[in-house]
């Protein structure tokens, strides 16, 4: 990583609309928040990671299973501000937001983000992708899709299947949003300042804000998909996929 030094924070929050009290729902016998936040330790030279949250619940749940959390306002709009708050009282280049419903990622990905935002200039943002394959995918608006220019630039993001006809066509790969971000403290900065943009509210995603207002985000390409908890369905998929990375079974169910 050379010496560029960064943090990671996972903005967690028990009030979502379609799935309350997610970051603590049992997986495997421990809460969500904990599979994401091992993962997020075993990122190579993170200098530090931590939950933010507005919760006691929360919280206190970290805190028992030996993590560090922060209590920020309950006032913010997203967990991006939550994250900004944090980053506002650290003295680090580059922050990662990672999002506490997505426990299966390689953490070699955020390095890699990190490297690209280092060694980028014009970039305000880096964040991730992965192939589309599945008819049912991308027609799903619970998944975001994302549209590059030919230097990995994002030029959209939607929950509308876009491109269209891209499973159809050829040279046209459909991408799925992996909801990790890296930042430049200042843009970070900059981009929490920014009011809300006529396209974020109408796709109900905030990384237009940031297109919408020229700042650029460049996307890296996963080469494996990531697995997130987006609704209760989804708990029992994860549960299966974490049974695969941790085949030691003391290290993945606690049955005590």
């Amino acid at each position: 990583m050379g010496r560029e030094s960064f943090m990671v924070v996972l903005p967690a929050r028990y009030g979502s609309k379609r799935f309350p009290g997610k970051p603590l729902v049992d997986i495997a016998g421990r809460p969500l928040i904990e599979w994401v936040y091992r993962r997020a330790v075993a990122i190579p030279g993170a200098q530090e990671v931590l939950v933010a949250t507005d919760d006691q619940r929360i919280a206190d749940a970290v805190v028992s299973f030996g993590g560090n959390a922060v209590m920020t306002g309950a006032g913010h709009a997203t967990g991006t501000d939550r994250v900004a708050e944090v980053a506002a009282d650290r003295d680090v280049q580059y922050i990662v937001n990672l999002q506490g419903d997505e426990p299966i990622f390689d953490p070699t990905l955020v390095v890699e983000l990190v490297r690209l935002l280092s060694s980028s200039p014009d970039t305000d943002i880096t964040t991730a992708c992965h192939r589309i394959d599945s008819d049912e995918q991308f027609n799903d608006p619970n998944i975001v899709k994302v549209v590059v220019d030919r230097n990995k630039r994002a030029l959209y993001f939607s929950r509308a299947p876009i491109p269209s006809g891209a499973l159809n066509t050829e040279g046209a790969a459909a991408l799925r949003h992996v909801g990790v971000y890296a930042y430049k403290r200042e843009s970070l900065i900059k981009f929490t300042s920014l009011h809300s943009t006529p396209l974020e509210r109408a796709e109900r995603l905030e990384q237009l804000r940031a297109l919408e207002n020229g700042m650029v985000i460049r996307v890296v390409v996963a080469d494996q998909p990531t697995l997130g908890v987006d609704v209760p369905d989804d708990v029992k998929k994860v549960e299966k996929a974490l049974g695969t990375i941790y085949t030691d079974r003391d290290s993945f169910r606690d049955d005590t």
